[in-house]
This record gives C-alpha cells, sequence and structure tokens, in this order.
C-alpha cells in the first residue's frame, strides 16, 4: 500500500454539515474564524466574544457577541466497481491500481480530518464489501488490502445502480473508481440517483487495451462485459477500429459526467496527485 506522504488536496464547495471539527466551511457554530454575524449574550453565553462597539451602538442595551462559523468536517466514500472487466492488467491488474488510488484517497482523507467510507458493487452491493463512514477507518483499510488481491469471477456492474441506498443522507464527496465499461444508461441512472452528492469518477483505462497494440499478429482482447479473453488475428483496419472505439467511448463518458456536473479524471499508467489537486482547483473552488 501507499504511504501516509502519498496524498493529493482537496475541496468542498459547499458548506458541510457535519458537527466534527475539520476544514471545511460549515453552518455550524463554534470556535471558527469565519464571522457569521451577532447575537444576544444571552442566546450565545460566551462573554469572550462580546463585541463592545455593537454593543454601544445597540438602543435596547444589550450586550452582543460575536458568533463565528466552525471548520467542519465532511462525509467521503470511496465506490470502487468489483465487476470482472477489472480484472484486466498484465503486471497489475485494475483491481490492484484501484486499491493503490484508494489508499492514497484514504491518505488524503485522514490528512483533512474527515470521515471515510468504503463500498464495493458489482452485480450487487455485499455488506462484506461496505465499510461505513468512521474517521478511524480501520474497516475501509482492511477492504482496500483486500481488494489489492481480489479476482472477479463473471461478475457485472449493475450494482453501481443501487449505490445511492447505502450513502449516507448528507451530502458526500463520492470517489467513483472504475473503467466504466458499461453500458451509459447504467451510468446516467447511477448518477441520477447520486445527484445530491459529489461524484469523482476516477476511469481506469490501461494503454495496453487500446494504445499499446502491436500492427499486426495474434493478441487476446478482453471483453468488458464478460471478463473473458477472446484471441482474435490483429489487422490494421481492426487496430484502427480498437482506437476509434475507445475514442468514442471517452467522449461519450465525458459527455454524461459532464452532463452531471461530475467532470470525469482519467487514469492510465499512474496516478498523479498534483494531478488530482489541480482537478479539485479547476472544477471545485472553494
Amino acid at each position: 500500500m501507499e504511504s501516509i506522504l502519498d496524498s493529493f488536496d482537496y475541496h468542498i464547495n459547499w458548506k458541510s454539515r457535519g458537527y466534527h471539527p475539520g476544514q471545511h466551511k460549515s453552518d455550524q457554530r463554534g470556535m471558527g474564524i469565519e464571522f457569521a454575524g451577532h447575537a444576544n449574550l444571552l442566546d450565545y453565553p460566551d462573554p469572550r466574544r462580546i463585541d463592545i462597539r455593537q454593543t454601544i451602538r445597540d438602543p435596547m442595551e444589550q450586550i452582543h457577541v460575536r458568533i463565528f462559523n466552525q471548520r467542519s468536517a465532511t462525509p467521503v466514500i470511496i465506490a470502487t466497481d468489483l465487476s470482472a472487466s477489472m480484472n484486466y492488467g498484465k503486471s497489475r491488474s485494475k483491481f490492484k491500481f484501484a486499491a493503490e488510488i484508494s489508499a492514497i484517497i484514504s491518505n488524503s482523507v485522514l490528512n483533512k480530518s474527515d470521515a471515510i467510507g468504503f463500498i464495493g458493487f458489482n452485480d450487487r452491493i455485499d455488506s462484506n464489501w461496505v465499510a461505513p463512514l468512521s474517521y478511524r477507518p480501520q474497516r475501509t483499510d482492511a477492504l482496500i488490502e483486500r481488494l489489492s488481491h481480489y479476482h472477479a469471477r463473471s461478475a457485472s456492474h449493475l450494482g453501481i445502480k443501487n449505490l445511492h441506498h447505502v450513502i449516507p443522507k448528507d451530502k458526500t464527496l463520492i470517489f467513483m473508481i472504475s473503467d466504466f465499461h458499461m453500458p451509459t444508461e447504467d451510468i446516467e441512472i447511477a448518477l441520477g440517483h447520486l445527484k445530491r452528492h459529489r461524484i469523482i469518477p476516477v476511469i481506469l483505462w490501461d494503454k495496453n487495451e487500446y494504445d499499446n497494440l502491436p500492427k499486426f499478429g495474434i493478441i487476446n482482447i478482453n471483453d468488458p462485459e464478460t471478463g473473458e479473453d477472446t484471441t482474435v488475428f490483429l489487422r490494421k483496419k481492426m487496430l484502427r477500429k480498437i482506437k476509434d472505439n475507445f475514442s468514442q467511448r471517452k467522449e461519450e463518458l465525458e459527455k454524461v459526467f459532464f452532463k452531471h456536473d461530475s467532470p470525469p479524471f482519467f487514469v492510465g499508467d499512474t496516478f498523479n496527485t498534483m494531478a488530482m489537486t489541480q482537478y479539485f482547483n479547476e472544477y471545485f473552488h472553494a
């Protein structure tokens, strides 16, 4: 797994409703530095925050105190695809790569003092692959470790449409890790159910699937739906078709995710933490 030094910076562009202290803007009253207005000392009995000037100005001679909003934590969920297409990979399966990325996300969440949980989905959502939100994420870390050694046996992705049943009700930051080799309609349904949350699609595309292919010869092509390998005789025309299909698929995914205000983050051979930090800075201003 990755070390605690492997992390990125992220932020949310809404006010957290969490009571637990953290690093995000919130509406919770507390010992923060974000000024929220004045109140009567009887309503907020904190003499340390008495505002002398405001008190002197009040013709009713009431004692006023300054009130502030605290910085709060926000819930974060890692939702990972466990379907058969994620078996793909020569030296490293997509499951292994997803586990490495999940570990980096977990480190980043720990640095922010946020709560984190984990959900794995394939045909359905199995409770054995669910870790509830926690500020001490031993269960999440255990599932990430399990993911690194996982191999799917003929499983689909249909559970993605039921993620909303196990996601917290409060607005949540969801890192959805998958190759998204599934019908666009199913992605649309899932995003429609999760529209109250912030979805970060982390798309794993191995270049060996579409780019690093020989120009001629016999190769094994992985079927994204079944996860099974098919032997084909690769010719120039077929090579072009494979590349064109992936290019068209990329455009389709970008279209559907941008439509739901969830810009996709495509990952090739490595997960660039600096690029992920820039992603949040570009799309989700604090």
